[in-house]
């Protein structure tokens, strides 16, 4: 029989962790505010600079088939970053984990998606490089892939620390870009759903489609333009309803689907490469034009070219792609804490009670064998 001692140690002891995980379930659960709060901030962020860089794309795009039928030199060129070249040989992959440990199976499923994508690409004869942000996909990856990690992140809690990391990446990458050490780039993080559910997402963002400026992150497609999933199929999102309160609501779903063999008719976009560009392959006349006129305003330029704005907007695209996905990621490790530390602490309980249980049981036998002790004393007297 347990003895008495051990027992209440092991409760005492138990009920500390309790203390320690539910202290950590309240503070998991104020970050994950903090990262849905600034989700929602960046979010308007990110739907201006797309629907902006959307502009610029088919002003260009727009200008250059112009010049195209009156049989002149295109005075504008669609930035590299953009259109890319065709190559797809050295592809840097960013992959976003936590520094910190006690968050379930959050970096688990990160490294294993990882793992599955590195080797699949390495498959097809690609040279890849890694970027891993959190201290765990460094360890996780480092054995497998040590050679191949260029740069290692911390993973960080405030959003603007996130921010600056976001800027140095996105010049890290650039960097890359131009130098010709890269030509692709994909992020792998958890796309946060709730508290309970994340899912591990693998993103292209180099090249920079139009498809991936206006549809970073959310599987939407906020201003109603036709959209390429990267497999070769389009489809159109209806613009979002705004409620009373002012915020955005979601549109109404899918409103038509194009698969990839669909006949094609007259094209406003006359080179293979703009219509690559905007994603509008496999497409009809009728098809290509928003579902919503994105914005019926007209602009002036300063600078007048462009071109040069566009070039001068890649960083800050960049830079929000990235900064999205490690709010993403942020949200969903505190999430995955909040519940580990929840599931923790109610199994905490469970155990407190048995152990509990158990203590009461032996007190008690202990007190009816020393009763019976002494009532047998007494008749023997």
């Amino acid at each position: 029989m347990a003895n008495l001692r051990e027992l209440r140690n092991r409760i005492a002891s138990i009920k500390s962790t309790r203390k320690i995980t539910s202290a950590m379930k309240m503070v998991a659960a104020a970050r994950l505010r903090q990262s849905q709060q600034a989700i929602t901030d960046s979010g308007y962020f990110t739907a201006s600079l797309g629907r902006i860089s959307l502009r610029l794309i088919k002003t260009i795009s727009v200008l250059r088939a112009a010049d195209i039928a009156r049989g002149v030199e295109p005075r504008y060129e669609m930035p590299r970053l953009i259109t890319g070249d065709g190559e797809d040989k050295r592809h840097l992959v960013i992959i976003f984990s936590s520094s910190r440990g006690l968050c379930g199976g959050f970096n688990l499923n990160i490294a294993k998606k990882a793992t599955q994508f590195i080797e699949h690409l390495q498959s097809q004869g690609r040279i890849v490089r890694l970027i891993c942000v959190g201290s765990k996909a460094t360890e996780l990856l480092r054995d497998r892939y040590g050679k191949q990690i260029v740069a290692t992140f911390n993973s960080r809690v405030n959003p603007d620390d996130q921010l600056a990391d976001a800027e140095n990446m996105a010049m890290h990458l650039l960097s890359m870009f131009e130098k010709g050490t890269i030509d692709a780039c994909t992020v792998i993080y958890n796309h946060f759903h709730s508290a309970i559910s994340q899912e591990v997402r693998i993103r292209p963002i180099v090249p920079l489609q139009a498809a991936r400026i206006l549809q970073p992150f959310t599987g939407e497609n906020p201003w109603g333009f036709l959209m390429d999933d990267g497999a070769g199929n389009t489809f159109s999102l209806q613009r979002p309803t705004r409620s009373k309160s002012g915020s955005l609501g979601k549109g109404k779903g899918i409103v038509r689907g194009v698969g990839a063999r669909a006949k094609t008719a007259a094209q406003p976009y006359k080179t293979a490469q703009e219509r690559r560009v905007l994603g509008m392959d496999a497409m009809t006349a009728e098809q290509q034009q928003p579902a919503v006129d994105v914005d019926p305003a007209e602009y002036d330029y300063e600078p007048e070219n462009p071109q040069d704005l566009l070039t001068a907007l890649l960083p800050e695209i960049l830079t929000e792609l990235i900064f999205r996905s490690s709010l993403e990621s942020a949200a969903s490790e505190n999430g995955a804490r909040m519940t580990a530390m929840d599931n923790a602490t109610g199994n905490a309980g469970d155990i407190i009670d048995d152990l509990t249980l158990l203590y009461n049981r032996t007190r008690q036998a202990m007190i009816t064998n020393e009763l019976t002790e002494i009532i047998s004393g007494a008749e023997a007297l």
